[in-house]
């Protein structure tokens, strides 16, 4: 099996609850120690984006794949922004070429622990770019066959939990790309809606496998042959989202959960749940509980299996040392 840039953020941000001149204070090495004694208790964003805030951990990195998408990793979050806003950021090859660059990068990156991906502007993304008309879906107009899944690494092939901050309206090809994420943060105000039947063409991004799987065959039926819009709360409701939230929280929540998984979950635990669950889409129970085993047993003969115990006992944060990429479990992907 087969999503770069952020812009900076600054001190006042919410992404960051103490500001650099609190750090800089005479009281910061205190303030530091008490923190991540409290770490358990901190009611704000979890250990990475607090460390970051007093100035621990590693500089910001930021990157764009192209003028179209962005990419930024901070605290082992890694933000993918989808960039055309005056376009409600629909589907431009830019797009697809960089988010399956960076897809890649994420899955082989192991400073890279979560992806958030999300859309610049009032919009996720619009779906298909309308703007060639009737040559948009012109099949004798395309000078290439088009690929259903045209992005070169796959959200489900990338061994990092991958959430889609959907700040506004997915629709169409844009919803298809929300979904193959793992999770996804809908807004209360967007719309969201497979819009491809109304549009004369077949839908793409694989629904007709995975939806019926998320949401049972009845409701993909329906939205994918009606092709209703839905708004985000309708959408939870649906079975497509886990949550909606106001379309100025989507981000901090999916971030906030990033930061949760990041600060302290084992990657290489993460890794092997996400391609289990995946994987299981097409397993029988037995095939899966014999992966399930294989897996167990390979986690539990690696550090990360002690240290988990010690900082709980001890109080502390975790201090992962497995690696998604030299530890991984080769038979998993055959």
């Amino acid at each position: 099996m087969k999503l770069y840039g952020i812009t900076k953020r600054n001190s006042s941000d919410s992404f960051f609850k103490i500001t650099k001149r609190q750090a800089r204070r005479p009281g910061a090495p205190a303030m530091r120690v008490r923190a991540t004694n409290a770490m358990r208790s901190w009611p704000g964003p979890p250990l990475p984006v607090l460390r970051h805030a007093l100035g621990y951990g590693k500089p910001l990195r930021k990157q764009a794949m192209n003028d179209e998408l962005r990419f930024e990793v901070s605290d082992g979050i890694a933000l993918v922004t989808l960039n055309r806003p005056e376009a409600y950021n629909s589907i431009s090859s830019a797009i697809i070429d960089g988010l399956g660059q960076a897809y890649r990068r994420c899955d082989e990156d192991d400073d890279i622990r979560v992806v958030v991906v999300t859309g610049a502007g009032k919009a996720f993304c619009a779906g298909a770019d309308m703007s060639a008309g009737g040559d948009t879906f012109d099949g004798a107009a395309q000078s290439v066959q088009v690929d259903s899944c045209p992005l070169a690494t796959q959200a489900w092939e990338v061994r990092k939990p991958v959430i889609a901050a959907c700040n506004g309206h997915a629709v169409g090809a844009g919803l298809g790309l929300a979904m193959q994420c793992d999770m996804r943060i809908l807004a209360n105000e967007g719309k969201y809606g497979f819009l491809q039947a109304r549009r004369g063409v077949v839908t793409d991004f694989a629904m007709e496998y995975l939806l019926p799987r998320l949401v049972g065959f009845e409701r993909a039926f329906e939205l994918l042959v009606r092709a209703p819009r839905l708004g985000g709360e309708e959408a939870v409701n649906w079975g497509l989202a886990g949550r909606s939230v106001p379309a100025g929280q989507v981000l901090q929540t999916a971030l906030d959960i990033a930061a949760d998984i990041a600060a302290n979950c084992a990657p290489l635990a993460v890794g092997l749940h996400k391609r289990l669950l995946w994987r299981g889409l097409d397993m029988s129970l037995d095939e899966l509980a014999q992966a399930e085993t294989r897996a167990l047993n390979h986690s539990m003969a690696l550090p990360d299996a002690i240290e988990g115990g010690v900082a709980y006992v001890e109080r502390r944060a975790p201090r992962w040392s497995g690696s998604v990429r030299d530890d991984w479990p080769q038979w998993l992907d055959k």
